[in-house]
């Protein structure tokens, strides 16, 4: 800012002025800096002079004038709720490594990447900030072959709405400290190079629980490696891989609700610890074995006495489209305080659609208590005409309702 204002003629004013009280010199947004810089022989100050600006002078020195309008000021812009603006890339940074640092030293919450493919050279961290995408497969990082990890996140950090591609055999990103948040993020890899975890999770405390919400873990060696702390994952679907978590630390906590897990193996597994805990999750089409800790889900050969060994009725799983289909008996099946235990910041599913909708003509699995539907989507009941008192079936009962109402009854 100084080159442009600084010995080039230019003067534009700086907002301090006693147009209010003559020779009380002010700011104009009513800060306190006793910082000065007169020419000599400033401030020639009279009844007539009451703005300040630049003199033009290369020294960079300020007069006060008579002039009460210029095209030319220089202004502060004050962040929205004490919060300085996203910093975009490509627009204002050219890389997120140099918005990164950018974030870190104007204390910007966010740092924004537009819609394109970003070749990542050197590894970066997203620390106490959001790195936002344009959405899944349409901001997408190339993370480095070398070094691994290309990003790491903690300090309560976000992530949400990117395509991550590992191109090593490391992990493409590492999750540390803090309670994060990763959401709608796709992690997947380049066959034949990327042949390690997707996501490594070094940690956090108990009252620190780290998110993955709404999801995709696909086409890699595996998808998680856990070492230690609590992590929660839900609305999340884990598909072509080798294994969804290999064997980390001994202990924290695990919650996986809502997830679903098709043509894993042969180490379909949930090594975490002591508490691994899985529940509203489809389980289709896998070779390797399932483990213990699981309640309320359905899938191939799957045991337990909360647990049903069915297929789960998928609209098109070969073209992972796992919406379930409207006799699916995975529909009203789940626990919906399983769900809510994962810490989820609202009540959506994978497609940001509400959760836990009773189906009236589906008898709920969990009686008195709210149901939910297995795996990452919710079905949503279409509201049938003939229905009159919304039991979800048409009969007598709507005859008798339609023939009392019959003169009564409006449609649009």
């Amino acid at each position: 800012m100084r080159s442009t204002v600084v010995g080039n003629g230019s003067k534009p004013f700086i907002g301090l002025n006693d147009a209010s009280s003559e020779g009380t010199l002010v700011w104009a947004d009513s800060s306190t800096s006793g910082y000065r810089a007169w020419r000599v022989g400033e401030p020639s100050n009279t009844a007539a002079k009451h703005y300040v600006r630049y003199d033009g002078q290369a020294a960079g020195t300020w007069e006060i004038v008579a002039i009460n309008f210029s095209p030319e000021a220089i202004v502060e812009i004050k962040p929205v709720n004490g919060e300085q603006a996203p910093i975009r890339v490509p627009t204002e940074q050219p890389t997120i490594q140099a918005a990164i640092i950018a974030a870190n030293q104007t204390d910007a919450a966010e740092v924004v990447v537009a819609a394109g493919t970003y070749t990542i050279t050197s590894s970066f961290t997203v620390f106490g900030r959001t790195l936002r995408g344009a959405g899944v497969g349409q901001t997408t990082l190339l993370m480095p072959t070398s070094p691994s990890p290309g990003m790491s996140v903690g300090g309560n950090a976000a992530v949400p709405d990117l395509t991550i591609v590992n191109r090593s055999s490391g992990p493409s990103a590492v999750v540390f400290s803090g309670a994060n948040r990763i959401r709608r993020v796709e992690f997947t890899s380049t066959l034949g190079t990327a042949d390690g975890p997707l996501l490594e999770f070094s940690g956090s405390t108990s009252s620190e629980t780290t998110v993955i919400d709404s999801c995709v873990f696909n086409t890699s060696e595996y998808a998680v490696e856990p070492e230690f702390g609590d992590l929660s994952i839900i609305n999340t679907i884990f598909r072509d891989l080798g294994a969804v978590s290999k064997n980390g630390g001994s202990s924290g906590t695990l919650r996986m609700s809502n997830c679903v897990f098709t043509r894993c193996g042969p180490g379909n597994q949930f090594q975490f610890g002591p508490d691994t805990f899985v529940s509203n999750s489809i389980f289709w089409n896998n070779t390797g074995e399932i483990g213990t800790g699981v309640r309320y889900c359905i899938g191939a050969g799957i045991q337990g006495p909360t647990n049903l060994n069915a297929d789960p009725k998928f609209v098109n799983d070969a073209g992972n489209d796992f919406r379930l289909q409207s006799d699916s008996p995975a529909i009203d099946r789940g626990a919906v305080a399983d769900f809510a235990a994962c810490l989820p910041e609202d009540l959506v599913d994978f497609a940001g659609n509400p959760r836990a909708i009773d189906v009236p003509s589906v008898p709920n699995y969990t009686a008195s208590v709210t149901p939910i539907d297995l795996g990452v989507f919710e079905v949503t009941p279409v509201p049938c005409p003939g229905d009159l008192n919304g039991d979800g079936l048409v009969n007598d009962a709507d005859f008798q309702i339609f023939t009392v109402m019959y003169d009564q009854l409006i449609c649009p």
